[in-house]
C-alpha cells in the first residue's frame, strides 16, 4: 500500500504521526533531495524522511485529526491533551541543569482559542522542536498528546513531554475557529501590582546605572533599572541578571516591546515591573510621536478617593488627596542628607475655589513638574500634611504618595481658581489678597538708602481692574518677580500684603510669600476691553479725533469708528527669537532663514480689521502686548488653542464672542501704507473702547473749552 500513495499522502501522514508542520516536512525532503542528487525522487526522498522520523508508511495513514479540548476545560491533571490555538506571545528559551546534572531546556509560549489563553511549556526536544519552527505570535499550532499541571501562580498550564507531538502552522484548519492575531500591551495606568505575565511598550524615559549584588548563598548578581512610559504614566521597570545585559546599550527615547514581565507593589507605593527568565525585549525601529504621561504610576485608584478642598485642610500629619491647579513653580534643590545621599525638593503652589497650598515635591516627584506647567492640573493621592516653613500647613509629596499631572481647557481653570478681590473693595482690614488686572504703569528700579545707611532695591507699579487702579510696591530681592512683565500685560498676583493708608488711597506690596503670573485669559471685562496703559480714561482729559478721509501716511493719529470687520488670517505666528523674523514649519521643525532649526520660537499674535467712521474705512493692525490685551490671553496660550482646536482661525471667535464686531474704539497709532493693499492703514499703539458716559461728559468738556 505505501509504494501507490502520492506524496501529499505521505506528507499527511508524517506531519500526523510526527507532529511536524508541512512546511518544515516540505523542506526536510528538499534537503534530502538536495543531498542525494539525481539518485532519488521527491517521493523517494519522503520515504527516505518517514524511514528516518520513525514513521511507519506499511499501515493505512491516520488521517482522522483527534477532538480538540478547549482553553477554557482545562484544569491541572489531565492527560493526553489535544489543543489548537494562536500563539499570542513567545517567551525566550531557558537552559537549566537538572538533577542529574544535564541540560536542560524549556521554552514556553501563550496560547489563545475563543475560550481563553494559557500557558504551554515545552521542554527539551520538544522546545528544540519549537525553536525550529520558527514560530512568531500570530502562528496557528496543534499540540497533541501533552498533559496539565498547576502552575507557579496557581494557573493550569499545558505541558509536551516525549510522547506529545507539535505541529506548527497546520494546514486543513478552519481560520474562523481561531480567535484573530493580536497583539496586546497593558496600559501602565492600568496596573494592580499582583500581575504574573505584563507586556508593555513605552519610551524609555530614565536608565539607571547597573548595580552589581552579592547574593545571601554569596553569588553575585547584577539589576538596570529603566523609567518606562506611555499615554497613562510611567513605571519602574528592572531587568535582572542576564536580563539587565540585554539593555545596557539603549539610549533615551527608545521605544521598546517588553513581554512577560510581573508586577509587584513596591516599597515606596509605586507599581514596579520585574523581569524573570521568560521575558522577552525587542527595540522598536522607530520612536516617533510616541506621547508619555509623565508621573510614575502608584496604587491608589482615583476612584473613590476623596479630594478635600484646600482651606478644609487643617490638621498636620494625615494622608489627604487633593487637586490644584498649579500656579507657582520654584527651581528644584539639591541637598545632602546626613546618610551622605542626595536629595532633590521642590516647592510649588496649587489652587482651587477655595484657597491656596503649598506643595513640597521630594526626590523622584520632582521630575513630574517643570516651570512651563502652571495652569496643569495635579492630582495628589497621600499627600502627607505638615508646618510649614512659611505658612501655617503645607502638603509633602514623598515615596508613599501618588501625583499625577494633566492638561486642562480654560474651564476646568476657571473652576479651580481662587476668587479674586476687586480693587475697590480691598480694605487694611484684608491683610493678604489675590488679584488680578492690566498693567498701566512700570517704573524702573531705583535704589535707595535706609536710614541705616543700607542701599536697596524698589520697584514699583500699577494695575487696574476695571474698578479702581491701586499701586504696588516690590523691595530688595523680591524685585525679580517683576523681571519678565511690561506695561499692557495681563497679570494675577497671589498673596500680596495690603499696606496702610498713608493719605494717597491703599497700596500693595509683594512679599517674600507673593508671587505673580500671566493671566492666559481674561474674565474681568465680559462686555469690553480693558484701557491700554497709553490712552487714559476718556474722562481724564481731552482728546483731538481726526477724521479716517484727512488722515496722511507717516502721521500719528487718533480715530474713533466703529469695527465693520475682522480679516481672518493667520492669528498667532512663531517668531525666531533672535532676529524675531517669521520662522517656517517643516515635519514639525521650526526653521529660521537666518538662524537654521529653532527650539523654541517666540508666539506673537498679529490680526487686522477694518473700522468705519463715518468718513471712510481704513485698515487696523494689532500685534503684540495689545492684541493680547484685546483678546485677553497670552500668545502663548492661543497658540495652544489653535494646536488644540486645528484651526488657525479659532482666536477670532473669542473676539465676536466679547462682542468685539460692531463695537466703537478709539484708536492710537502710526498710518503706514500697506505695499499689499495699495492703501493707507493704522498701526495701533493703544485701543480703548468708547464708554457713552463718559465720552458725554469729554464733549461737554470740548464744548465750554472752545
Amino acid at each position: 500500500m505505501s509504494n501507490q500513495r502520492s506524496l501529499k499522502e505521505i506528507v499527511d501522514i508524517i506531519s500526523s504521526e510526527a507532529g511536524l508542520g508541512k512546511e518544515e516536512i516540505n523542506q526536510l525532503i528538499n534537503n534530502k533531495m538536495d543531498e542525494l542528487g539525481e539518485f532519488v525522487t521527491a517521493l523517494g526522498a519522503a520515504h527516505i524522511v518517514a524511514r528516518e522520523m520513525g514513521v511507519d508508511l506499511s499501515s493505512e495513514p491516520k488521517v482522522a485529526v483527534p477532538p480538540m479540548i478547549s482553553v477554557d476545560q482545562l484544569v491541572p491533571e489531565i492527560t493526553n491533551v489535544n489543543l489548537l490555538g494562536r500563539i499570542t506571545r513567545v517567551y525566550d528559551q531557558f537552559t537549566f541543569k537538572k538533577k542529574d546534572g544535564s541540560d536542560g531546556v524549556l521554552q514556553s509560549i501563550i496560547l489563545e482559542d475563543k475560550t481563553g489563553t494559557i500557558r504551554v511549556v515545552f521542554w527539551d526536544q520538544k522546545a528544540a522542536e519549537f525553536q525550529n519552527g520558527n514560530c512568531s505570535a500570530g502562528d496557528p499550532i496543534r499540540i497533541l498528546g501533552a498533559y496539565t499541571r498547576k502552575g507557579k501562580d496557581g494557573s493550569t498550564e499545558v505541558h509536551l513531554g516525549i510522547r506529545s507531538h507539535l505541529q506548527i502552522r497546520p494546514s486543513g484548519i478552519d481560520d474562523e475557529n481561531l480567535p484573530k492575531s493580536k497583539t496586546s500591551f497593558s496600559k501602565i495606568s492600568d496596573m494592580k501590582g499582583n500581575e504574573v505575565d505584563v507586556s508593555i511598550k513605552g519610551k524609555v524615559t530614565q536608565i539607571d546605572d547597573i548595580l552589581e549584588f552579592e547574593r545571601s548563598d554569596g553569588s553575585k548578581g547584577t539589576k538596570r533599572g529603566l523609567i518606562v512610559g506611555d499615554e497613562t504614566g510611567e513605571v519602574l521597570v528592572n531587568f535582572w541578571n542576564e536580563k539587565s545585559t540585554q539593555v545596557e546599550n539603549l539610549k533615551l527615547g527608545a521605544v521598546i516591546t517588553v513581554v512577560g514581565l510581573s508586577s509587584k507593589i513596591g516599597l515606596k507605593g509605586l507599581i514596579e515591573l520585574h523581569s524573570n527568565r521568560f521575558t522577552n525585549f525587542t527595540k522598536e525601529e522607530t520612536a516617533a510621536d510616541f506621547m508619555v504621561k509623565k508621573g510614575l504610576v502608584g496604587t491608589m485608584q482615583k476612584e473613590g478617593i476623596k479630594i478635600a478642598k484646600l482651606n478644609e485642610i487643617s490638621d498636620i500629619n494625615q494622608l489627604i488627596s487633593v487637586k490644584g491647579l498649579i500656579i507657582n513653580v520654584n527651581t528644584v534643590h539639591e541637598f545632602s542628607r546626613e546618610s551622605g545621599n542626595k536629595g532633590k525638593v521642590q516647592n510649588i503652589t496649587i489652587s482651587d475655589d477655595s484657597g491656596l497650598m503649598r506643595v513640597v515635591l521630594w526626590d523622584d516627584k520632582t521630575t513630574l513638574i517643570g516651570s512651563n506647567d502652571t495652569d496643569k492640573m495635579l492630582s495628589i493621592v497621600n499627600g502627607n500634611t505638615r508646618k510649614g516653613r512659611f505658612t501655617d500647613i503645607e502638603i509633602h509629596c514623598g515615596n508613599q504618595t501618588q501625583a499625577d499631572l494633566d492638561e486642562v481647557d480654560m474651564d476646568i481653570i476657571k473652576q479651580y481658581q481662587v476668587a479674586f478681590a476687586n480693587l475697590a473693595d480691598i480694605t487694611p482690614e484684608a491683610s493678604d489678597v489675590n488679584i488680578r488686572g492690566a498693567i498701566t504703569e512700570l517704573n524702573p528700579v531705583q535704589e535707595i538708602t535706609t536710614k541705616e545707611n543700607e542701599t536697596i532695591k524698589l520697584q514699583s507699579f500699577k494695575i487696574n481692574d476695571q474698578t479702581a487702579e491701586i499701586k504696588i510696591t516690590c523691595w530688595r530681592d523680591n524685585i525679580h518677580k517683576l523681571a519678565d512683565l511690561s506695561a499692557g500685560e495681563r497679570i494675577e498676583i497671589y498673596q500680596a500684603k495690603v499696606k496702610e493708608d498713608t493719605g494717597y488711597g491703599h497700596e500693595l506690596t509683594i512679599t517674600g510669600n507673593s508671587f505673580l503670573k500671566k493671566a492666559i485669559h481674561n474674565d474681568m471685562t465680559p462686555q469690553g476691553f480693558v484701557p491700554s496703559s497709553t490712552i487714559s480714561n476718556l474722562g481724564s482729559q481731552i482728546m483731538s479725533i481726526d477724521d479716517i478721509e484727512d488722515i496722511k501716511e507717516d502721521e500719528t493719529v487718533t480715530i474713533q469708528a466703529t469695527v465693520v470687520k475682522l480679516i481672518e488670517k493667520q492669528f498667532v505666528y512663531p517668531l525666531c527669537p533672535e532676529c524675531k523674523k517669521k520662522v517656517q514649519v517643516q515635519d514639525k521643525l521650526y526653521i529660521c532663514k537666518d538662524h537654521g532649526e529653532i527650539e523654541k520660537p517666540t508666539n506673537k499674535i498679529l490680526f487686522s480689521f477694518i473700522v468705519n467712521d463715518g468718513t471712510g474705512n481704513i485698515n487696523i493692525l494689532c500685534a503684540g502686548k495689545l492684541a493680547e490685551m484685546l483678546i485677553g490671553m497670552s500668545a502663548d496660550a492661543v497658540s495652544r488653542m489653535v494646536v488644540e482646536q486645528e484651526s488657525e482661525k479659532a482666536p477670532y471667535s473669542i473676539l465676536r464672542n466679547k462682542g468685539f464686531e460692531n463695537s466703537e474704539l478709539i484708536i492710537n497709532g502710526k498710518v503706514n501704507k500697506n505695499q499689499y493693499l495699495k492703501s493707507l492703514e493704522i498701526i495701533a499703539k493703544s485701543i480703548e473702547e468708547v464708554r457713552y458716559k463718559d465720552a458725554s461728559k469729554n464733549l461737554v468738556k470740548q464744548i465750554f473749552t472752545e
